[in-house]
């Protein structure tokens, strides 16, 4: 089951449904046909956006919530993937509401075209684009569930599409001379930027020069008043 709830294959199944929806939408799912006294026999074909108006936009909220739930964040998936089993639903109720009364879709159709809203015996052949459609709502319902039951374990983007952070700036140090300039005390510890000790080895190397210094200033001394 773990397989087939991964982000890749719902994503998959989603958009495979979704193509099949678009494909039928526009053929035909019914022949049908009409007998009255004043237009006698008349033939019609509804396609598959006239029978369920709308049909092909139900569709793409299905795809469009199972793709939501695989790039939003931890909380917004599950209503994402929510949207989406809704909309899948809807669309394979629909399209079963057109397989109990074909009728009314080609009494529709013909009045639409012929203007005509008398009495009139309706009836209606399916195609098999029509089981097509069925066949897509099934993989758009099955699409949905697998993604609320895989959402939990799917990971968000990738860190490259995360906004840039602000990086601050190296610091750098001053020289006595600078900051004379500036009107600072350099030998004040307070208000002297960099002014604290360092720590660990840089401190013992600080140490250790001024030890130096201090010898040779004494050796130096030394040497002056022989």
């Amino acid at each position: 089951m773990s397989t087939f709830t991964t982000k890749r294959s719902v994503i998959l199944l989603s958009l495979i449904a979704a193509v099949l929806a678009a494909i039928v939408s526009g053929r035909t799912w019914i022949n049908g046909s009409l007998n009255d006294g004043v237009i006698a026999s008349s033939k019609v074909d509804v396609t598959g956006n006239q029978a369920v108006p709308g049909y092909f936009g139900i569709a793409l909220v299905a795809v469009a919530g199972v793709l939501a739930a695989a790039t939003a964040g931890r909380i917004a998936r599950w209503p994402a993937a929510l949207v989406s089993l809704i909309a899948s639903v809807a669309l394979l109720v629909v399209t079963l509401l057109t397989l109990g009364d074909p009728a009314s879709a080609v009494k529709t159709r013909m009045t639409s075209v012929t203007g005509h809203n008398g009495e009139a015996v309706a009836r209606g052949t399916f195609t098999p684009w029509f089981w097509a459609a069925v066949f897509a709502g099934l993989l758009s319902v099955a699409a949905s569930l697998l993604a609320l039951l895989g959402v939990r374990r799917w990971a968000g983007l990738s860190s490259r599409y995360d906004a840039p952070t602000e990086t601050k700036a190296p610091t750098t140090h001053e020289s006595d001379w600078d900051l004379m300039n500036r009107g600072i005390d350099p030998t004040d510890t307070e208000t002297a930027p960099g002014s604290h000790e360092p720590d660990g080895p840089d401190r013992m190397t600080q140490n250790s020069s001024s030890t130096r210094v201090t010898e040779t200033s004494a050796a130096q001394h030394g040497s002056k008043e022989k």
